[in-house]
């Protein structure tokens, strides 16, 4: 008898997966915010979880970060060797964690319902996969332990909004501790790799406090710029040698200021001021796994078809997990402004 062949879902599914992964993936990079900076690292599979971050320590380094330098000491002198030195590193490490998110439909949405369930589905994986990523960042950022207060010297004293004066201070700060500007970020697409961006501190700030920051003197909107290119999508425009930018995701203190009275900030409860983090970084200020190559996403596609757990066929599933995580590697090169926000009511 003839050798007969058979064609099953099963031979496509691989190129299926590869479309999906690719598609979440690019959808992934647009959403993403802090997603795109930071040290990024690539995290083979059949590795261990932890990822291991190594820091060059600057040289005879002080209790903040800075070197200890005293000229005098280099001085050479004529026919005498002059003493050697060494250079030391810092390891920070952190744990992968893994992270998904399923959609089931029936086969009646998607074989009748007039929009694209499971195309709709991949769309909707890919945006609650890249806010996971967005607020596991933001998390470890926020906890970072420079802070700077708009007024006060707490968070509970908080009642005014950000001032250039605080803007300075945090980068006066990053100055002292001899942080570098960030001059790249991750690029487009599947490869591991990075584009080049002008140099300039990064401040990210939630969406309300988009109105304080254009208030603030000095501040050029990026349709002002020479070059007419922003670092990213959500960038509002830069004061000084900061470019601010926005998104819904990070998230403020409710209610975790001062009495809201008649300061004409923003309060949630109406009793108490919501604080919002404005946080400056410079380069290297935390690492991140990134979501690169087609080994960082594991897409599922289950169409509704007969199976063992439904005969019939009466349902399907669309997902993805990932494995992922973040942190801080320099304390010294990153400050939290906690400030008060304008309340727009009119």
């Amino acid at each position: 008898m003839p050798d007969y062949q058979m064609t099953t879902y099963g031979t496509t599914a691989g190129r299926n997966l590869v479309y999906a992964a690719t598609e979440m993936l690019e959808h992934v990079h647009t959403v993403s915010v802090l997603g795109q900076f930071g040290l990024q690292k690539a995290q083979p599979g059949n590795r261990t979880d932890t990822i291991v971050w190594r820091r060059l320590n600057t040289f005879n380094m002080k209790a903040n970060g800075t070197p200890s330098i005293d000229p005098g000491g280099f001085r050479l002198q004529e026919g005498v060797n002059p003493p050697t030195y060494g250079h030391t590193y810092t390891d920070v490490s952190s744990t992968l964690k893994q992270y998904g998110y399923v959609e089931k439909f029936s086969d009646k949405a998607a074989q009748l319902y007039e929009d694209d369930i499971p195309g709709d589905a991949r769309t909707m994986t890919a945006d609650v996969l890249a806010e996971i990523r967005e607020m596991v960042i933001y998390g470890q950022l926020k906890a970072g332990t420079q802070v700077e207060y708009s007024n006060g010297t707490t968070r509970a004293g908080i009642n005014t909004s950000l001032s250039l004066n605080s803007v300075r201070r945090a980068v006066r700060s990053l100055q002292a501790a001899r942080a570098n500007m960030i001059t790249s970020k991750l690029s487009p697409g599947l490869a591991f790799a990075s584009t080049p961006v002008k140099p300039s501190f990064l401040g990210f700030v939630h969406t309300d406090m988009i109105p304080n920051v254009r208030d603030l003197p000095h501040f050029k909107s990026v349709e002002e710029y020479a070059s007419g290119r922003a670092v990213h999508e959500s960038e509002i425009g830069n004061v000084e040698n900061v470019r601010f930018l926005a998104s819904p995701l990070f998230e403020p203190y409710l209610a975790a200021g001062a009495a809201v009275g008649t300061t004409g900030m923003k309060s949630e409860n109406a009793t108490n001021i919501d604080v919002y983090p404005v946080i400056i970084t410079a380069a290297n200020a935390w690492g991140q796994v990134a979501l690169k190559g087609m080994s960082s996403m594991t897409p599922v596609l289950i169409p509704a078809v007969p199976s063992a757990a439904t005969p019939l066929g009466m349902f399907g599933f669309v997902g993805a997990k990932m494995w992922m995580d973040a942190v801080r590697l320099n304390e010294n090169f990153m400050v939290r402004i906690e400030t008060a926000v304008t309340n727009l009511a009119g």
